[in-house]
């Protein structure tokens, strides 16, 4: 059997650490974890509830942020086309094997979180002034499964050409409906 991990098919894990969500996924707005799915508002905080951060930076200052349940996540991920997931899988395949990479964070020491979003996981560089980080949550734990990770602004503007109008428009869609930000100068969330 494969989780299927948004547009990754990632085989399935072991045992995996947990460690205390760090204030760098906290919401900036409150200064504490989230406690609601942006998109059905269903409680976080409870252990067993699984779900997805993503936060954008610009010159360190947040863009943008948002947590959001697995339901309501694969979802979405339903609603983007076809054509541009399997771009963004191959995408990623190419530059990253994130289980490897696990693997070898692991190997070292899987439970310092900061390894995992210290470079952009495509490129292997810095991550400059924009960036964004994805992590995976259980209540009040990060998972350190595949998840986290960062991505770089020229990562993300690699990603953004590849995605179909079809994409792009649903992409739209949820920043007007959910994050109430503008879309000029900002780097577009990606639901991976």
């Amino acid at each position: 059997e494969r989780l299927g991990w948004g547009v990754m098919d990632l085989p399935p894990l072991g045992p995996v650490p947990f460690v205390p969500i760090p204030e760098v996924f906290y919401s900036a707005e409150t200064g504490q974890p989230f406690g609601k799915c942006i998109s059905c508002g269903c409680g976080l905080g409870e252990d067993g509830s699984a779900y997805l951060i993503e936060k954008g930076f610009v010159k360190s200052e947040t863009a943008f942020e948002y947590a959001m349940c697995f339901g309501c996540h694969q979802k979405i991920a339903t609603e983007l086309s076809p054509a541009s997931m399997k771009r963004i899988e191959h995408y990623f395949g190419e530059r990253i094997d994130l289980v490897e990479r696990r693997r070898e964070i692991s190997e070292r020491d899987s439970a310092n979180w900061e390894e995992w979003i210290d470079r952009c996981v495509l490129s292997g560089k810095p991550l400059g002034d924009e960036y964004q980080i994805y992590a995976q949550c259980d209540g009040g734990d990060l998972v350190l499964a595949y998840l986290p990770y960062a991505i770089c602004g020229e990562e993300l503007e690699n990603i953004a050409q590849i995605l179909s109008k079809e994409t792009r428009e649903r992409i739209d869609d949820f920043v007007d409906d959910f994050l109430g930000v503008p879309g000029s100068g900002l780097r577009i969330p990606l639901p991976l």
